[in-house]
């Protein structure tokens, strides 16, 4: 299935786009990756979640209410089917349209599997996209055996669409080419955040310097999301100075979280919010003043990314994968990057940042600066790029 030299620029190049199912983030992108004239995506959905889906994390069924699956083309092989039988319909719909290029979101995914199967076979060409975090891999011999075949995979592959300085390292690391590992956006909607939060921001800094600063986490309750580390980090912040926690989510460590700020004597500091969706996050982020994000492990951390946009000042731990070279987060440049784990330390840059006005400004103006490059059209520009070179190198018999 290799196209004739000198073809790829007379018609659209015909992409079958592979996720598992479709995300409040990656949505609009695919629908300005449709909007570009030299490339036809399809998106393949293993489960189209129209009703929504369960999150073990959150603890709860969750239905984003944006809408995921209009303006852009999808298709999904029937839920009620048996897992087999779902496999064989997405090998027939892919049989049937004949892409010129298959780009796959993971590889675990079952719908994935069957995009890398497909290529396999028809020598259609390969990209892999995805968020792994190649700083914070565990060194299991079930990681060390994943690797292994991962090597396997990515020799035969076009190349790969790199979400940050980490994930290019992850792919470098199993031995893609630096030459095939095109850069890359995992978006965020920072345009709705920042327009959102603008306004708003104004009229709280009519407030005053007396305000209490809100300090913020967005998220599942979980001991990887690092929540409990949050907690025991403000518990050690000066209780002279006007400060509040949101905590904004939910997941199975709440009780847990209630019961230590109760200990803590924070009741009336400590906010819980609750689960919020997709329409109210904007408003809320609008709200804090300093972003953390503790976690334990993170493939990348969109939420940051969200409050950066939004204008608040961001701490990040070393887990996340925000920060490398050339990334959105430059340590006090347009962020803070704590040691993970290190619950004195996220305490001291909270407290820093509490504590200088002048600092907290200049993080959060240039790390919404950056933020802005982290959105739905840098995805579509990116992605579309990749599939375009990866057409064109291989009709130059690259």
């Amino acid at each position: 299935m290799t196209a004739p030299a000198g073809t790829w620029r007379t018609h659209p190049v015909r992409a079958a786009v592979l996720v598992d199912h479709p995300s409040q983030h990656i949505a609009p992108g695919l629908r300005l990756l449709t909007e570009r004239v030299e490339i036809r995506p399809r998106v393949y959905y293993w489960n189209p979640a129209t009703r929504g889906v369960y999150d073990r994390g959150f603890g709860r069924h969750v239905r984003w209410n944006v809408d995921l699956h209009s303006g852009y083309d999808w298709w999904a092989p029937p839920t009620g089917a048996s897992a087999g039988r779902r496999w064989m319909a997405a090998w027939r719909k892919l049989h049937r349209d004949r892409p010129d290029v298959v780009l796959t979101f993971g590889w675990a995914s079952p719908i994935a599997r069957v995009g890398i199967a497909y290529s396999t076979v028809t020598r259609t060409p390969l990209l892999y996209y995805g968020d792994t975090n190649g700083h914070v891999e565990p060194t299991t011999w079930r990681h060390r055996l994943r690797g292994l075949v991962l090597r396997r995979l990515f020799r035969r592959a076009a190349g790969a669409v790199s979400t940050g300085a980490f994930n290019r390292d992850f792919y470098l690391a199993h031995g893609l080419p630096p030459e095939l590992v095109y850069p890359g956006v995992l978006p965020a909607n920072v345009t709705l955040f920042h327009s959102v939060a603008a306004p708003r921001r104004r009229l709280r800094d009519q407030e005053g310097a007396e305000r209490a600063l809100v300090i913020g986490f967005a998220g599942k309750f979980t001991s990887v999301k690092g929540v409990p580390d949050m907690v025991d980090a403000v518990a050690r912040l000066p209780r002279d100075r006007p400060w509040k926690l949101h905590l904004i989510g939910d997941g199975p460590l709440r009780p847990q979280l209630e019961s230590a700020v109760a200990q803590r004597d924070l009741t009336e500091r400590v906010h819980f919010l609750g689960f919020r969706n997709a329409d109210e996050l904007p408003a809320l982020m609008s709200e804090i003043d300093i972003m953390v994000m503790p976690s334990r492990k993170e493939p990348r951390g969109l939420v940051a990314i969200e409050a950066m946009a939004a204008g608040a000042a961001v701490v990040v731990s070393s887990a996340t994968g925000l920060w490398g070279p050339g990334d959105v987060i430059q340590h006090r440049r347009t962020g803070v990057v704590f040691p993970a784990g290190d619950v004195e330390a996220l305490a001291t840059c909270i407290r820093e940042l509490l504590g200088d006005p002048g600092l907290r400004t200049c993080l959060a103006t240039a790390g919404q600066a950056q933020s802005l490059s982290f959105g739905p059209a840098d995805f579509a520009s990116t992605v579309g790029d990749a599939l375009l070179a990866t057409i064109r190198g291989n009709s130059d018999g690259g």
